[in-house]
């Protein structure tokens, strides 16, 4: 029997951080300092949504404000006090909370 290709479980604060530099072009990828992301979902071979775990340093930014058309996003806090904007405004979140937005479908108009 052959080993599987992704592992069965890991420590998720002991997982590879992610090496590939942000997507976000500058003067917005330099915002990304101080942050520290492990892309979990990928170790197992996820396909449908994704699972990071993200470790701030004060004052860091771990994204920029986006919405995804096909991929809901859950956002579930451990440690720390970090602040969420939404089209609602900021709200201050603290470990326990949780926060999550469905998939928008994006209209393009000509």
């Amino acid at each position: 029997m052959s080993e599987p290709q992704n592992p069965i479980a890991v420590v998720a604060s002991e997982a590879p951080l992610r090496t590939k530099p942000s997507n976000y072009p500058e003067p917005f990828a330099s915002r990304m300092a101080g942050r520290e992301k492990r892309p979990l979902g990928n170790l197992f071979g996820l396909s449908n949504f994704g699972v990071n775990q993200v470790r701030l340093a004060p004052g860091a930014v771990s994204a920029l404000r986006h919405s995804h058309s096909t991929q809901d996003e859950f956002i579930y806090v451990l440690l720390g006090a970090p602040t969420l904007v939404t089209n609602a405004g900021e709200t201050l979140l603290c470990p326990g909370m949780c926060a999550g937005f469905k998939a928008e479908a994006m209209t393009l108009t000509a």
